[in-house]
């Protein structure tokens, strides 16, 4: 993300200083400028080609006769799901989540919640997985992401930012723990 954000920054400059100090750049420097320009723009349309390519992959792969996993429906940008007495969800070895918010954040997804660690370990960085799908079940994001100094018994807030997708998009969402 930071590698992205030096790029959009450096187009950025390139545009700018051109324009108010055009006497002191060489032909040279405005050269080498826009063949780093080409160079980025290059290599994001590879990348929105390749999501393309993913996305028909995920669609011929789904079938209709396939049995989908239990749908975990976001409502109001809060999901509905079933909760134990105390209102947190099982998410694999002892951790468990509740409070799960996805909010509109610009062009992207703030996902919020707290994490309870019930394990028997005291985990200085506890990573998980969390997927998200649209409303016709198809993959439209994967991230990890981790919670640093959470003691077994304890419970911490949690949040990541998810880059590139809509709040709009998310029909239903999974978050796992890893081993």
């Amino acid at each position: 993300m930071k590698r992205e954000k030096r790029k959009f920054f450096i187009v950025l400059v390139a545009f700018i200083v051109p324009t108010f100090m055009m006497d002191a750049l060489s032909a040279q420097d405005v050269s080498n400028k826009l063949n780093m320009l080409e160079i980025v723009i290059s290599n994001l349309i590879a990348r929105v080609e390749a999501l393309e390519k993913r996305v028909n992959t995920l669609e011929k792969n789904l079938s209709p006769g396939t049995s989908k996993a239990p749908k975990k429906e976001v409502v109001g940008k809060e999901t509905v799901k079933p909760f134990h007495t105390d209102g947190f969800e099982d998410i694999g070895n002892g951790f468990f989540i509740r409070n799960v918010r996805f909010s509109p954040f610009g062009d992207n997804v703030l996902f919020t919640g707290e994490i309870a660690n019930r394990s028997e370990k005291n985990y200085r960085f506890a990573k998980f997985k969390l997927e998200i799908y649209d409303d016709r079940d198809l993959l439209v994001k994967k991230e990890e992401f981790t919670i640093p100094d959470i003691p077994r018994d304890s419970i911490k807030s949690c949040e990541t930012m998810v880059v590139g997708i809509e709040a709009g998009l998310i029909h239903r969402y999974i978050i796992s723990a890893f081993e």
